[in-house]
């Protein structure tokens, strides 16, 4: 992957973006710099501290590029982008990944910066940094954040070191808790938080750039729910007076997990939406956006509808008249699944399946399920939808962009999981 690094001024890339290059870097991809302005009165300084700056980052000088835009009148127009592509041209640069300025930012050159690398650069992945004196969070939205940490803290700070004409200024604010902030949001120390935007025709390069990040949480949501939102279907109950109740409890507990993950994690805002199955508008809601599927398909309502159009193999069902437990069916060879129980009529293992499938309506939307034959296996999935790095197995295995299912058991001493089979 070839990734280019656009920063306003010199020391912008180190700031916003210091630890991702590293972290590029040390995963062997090549990596440019381009510094659009230069101060009138110091110019030759601070592109000595530039240099200086980059070689901390592993950039040679050949990697180093300057724009020579004059500093504070940084305009995205055409001039500026033939200015840009014939200096990109010239370095033999065609870039994957462009690293630049967010738009939620109050300095005017950061702002320019953003539309003129969007404009000089077509097919690619975007990553967008913010810059801790001048952002604006209530508007920035980060889905990819690298760990700031041991070696790569050090080497970050070497590399602000080397602006020493810009020791001043970096101090009136503090960079760490700045960093420290966005990290409490993932459970790390210190992280450099950064919003990603693909263009069209960017190729399998979103995916690669979205493994960068050192949130499993973001690595598995983003690609499913990006900037849109997610609307939650829960299967309600059978009618009172059933032979067998269907508990809800533990379904109850697992959505709590998740609405806190999303709570916690998603900046500014959840993208969680409720509902439940026999809401009136809710096959509307699996029709026009994400959707996650949560219980059972022998709740009342969408669910059933839905799985049986869209689940051609296994499913969740139960007899007529109800006298045993719900249990998973492989409808092609009739197999049927059933809890375990104890003695005293406890579950001690359920069944459940985790799928993610593209949603039948429109393939611009994705539909998820989490469902159990009792609440333990959808406690379960949603566990894991919860905390995706718990389970890394399940996240290699539901991180696709195509159709996937995966029937599973979980026990309840530990809420162990052991994975049955996988499906597409």
């Amino acid at each position: 992957m070839l990734a280019l690094a656009v920063g306003a001024h010199p020391d912008d890339v180190e700031i916003g973006a210091a630890g991702l290059i590293a972290k590029l870097t040390d995963e062997g991809h090549d990596v440019y710099i381009l510094i659009l302005t230069d101060e009138e009165a110091d110019g030759t300084r601070r592109r000595e501290e530039a240099q200086r700056s980059a070689k901390e980052l592993g950039i040679p000088d050949d990697r180093l590029l300057f724009a020579a835009f004059r500093d504070g009148y940084l305009r995205a127009d055409r001039d500026s982008v033939t200015r840009i592509r014939r200096i990109t041209v010239a370095a033999g640069i065609n870039p994957d990944l462009v690293i630049v300025h967010s738009r939620s930012d109050s300095h005017n050159d950061h702002v320019e910066a953003n539309t003129l690398a969007r404009s000089s650069f077509r097919g690619c992945v975007f990553l967008y940094y913010s810059i801790y004196l001048s952002s604006e969070d209530t508007s920035f939205r980060p889905h990819v954040f690298i760990d700031i940490s041991g070696d790569r803290a050090a080497l970050k700070e070497r590399a602000l070191a080397a602006h020493r004409s810009q020791a001043a200024r970096l101090s009136q604010y503090d960079l760490v808790d700045h960093e420290r902030r966005w990290g409490a949001r993932i459970g790390l120390d210190r992280v450099e938080a950064l919003e990603i935007m693909k263009q069209n025709n960017s190729g399998s390069v979103f995916r690669q750039i979205l493994d960068l990040s050192d949130s499993p949480f973001h690595r598995f949501w983003s690609p499913i729910v990006g900037g849109s939102k997610i609307s939650l279907l829960y299967a309600v109950p059978p009618s009172s007076g059933t032979l067998i109740d269907w508990p809800t409890s533990d379904e109850s507990a697992g959505r709590d997990e998740l609405r806190r993950s999303f709570a916690a994690s998603w900046h500014p805002a959840s993208p969680l939406v409720e509902y439940a199955s026999n809401h009136p508008q809710a096959r509307d809601v699996i029709a026009q956006g994400h959707t996650l599927l949560v219980g059972s398909g022998t709740g009342t309502g969408a669910l059933f509808d839905y799985q049986n159009r869209l689940l051609s193999g296994w499913a969740v069902d139960f007899d007529i008249p109800r006298t045993r437990h719900a249990y998973l069916v492989d409808r092609r060879t009739g197999k049927r699944l059933y809890p375990t129980l104890g003695s005293a009529g406890e579950v001690k293992s359920d069944f459940g399946i985790l799928a993610n499938y593209a949603n039948s309506f429109s393939s611009r939307f994705r539909v998820l399920w989490a469902v159990g034959a009792t609440g333990i296996a959808a406690r379960a999935a949603l566990s894991f939808l919860a905390n995706p790095g718990g389970h890394p197995t399940f996240q290699r295995i539901l991180s696709t962009e195509g159709n996937v299912c995966v029937v599973f058991q979980v026990f309840t001493s530990d809420f162990r999981i052991r994975i049955i089979a996988v499906e597409d």
